[in-house]
């Protein structure tokens, strides 16, 4: 269970430093494999997500790629939908926050698909222009 574990977290935040979603990719694989409850998984996931925050976060700061106006005008709705998140998390059952997220994961990966075949169209109808 630990190699499994430590393989999953290590693929999660690689994958969440890179800023494309290692934390959705931790909680499937972990539940799928068994390792956790969905609502374990979600409470690792959020641990994994501060300390890859932290990390990116100072690269960021030290690399000049952060604009600390922004920030500022985003930490009161940052903080607002967290409270929100924390109040439905405790009062929605287990099992429907299971269905929900799968069912965002199932919808964002639909449009990614659609978004990718409008691309692959408009690019290929470039390319038939020029010739």
């Amino acid at each position: 269970m630990w190699i499994s574990l430590i393989l999953i977290v290590l693929v999660a935040g690689i994958i969440s430093a890179m800023g494309i979603g290692g934390g959705a990719i931790f909680i499937i694989i972990s539940t799928i494999f068994g390792l956790f409850s969905h609502k374990e998984a979600q409470g690792y996931n959020l641990i994994i997500f501060v300390l890859v925050g932290l990390s990116a976060s100072i690269k960021n700061i030290k690399s000049k790629d952060f604009d600390q106006k922004i920030f500022l005008k985003l930490i009161v709705p940052i903080l607002l939908g967290s409270l929100v998140g924390i109040y439905f998390a405790s009062i929605v059952d287990e099992d429907k926050i299971r269905k929900y997220f799968y069912v965002f994961m199932l919808c964002i990966g639909i449009y990614e698909i659609i978004s990718s075949l409008k691309v692959i169209k408009k690019d290929k109808l470039k390319i038939d222009e020029r010739s």
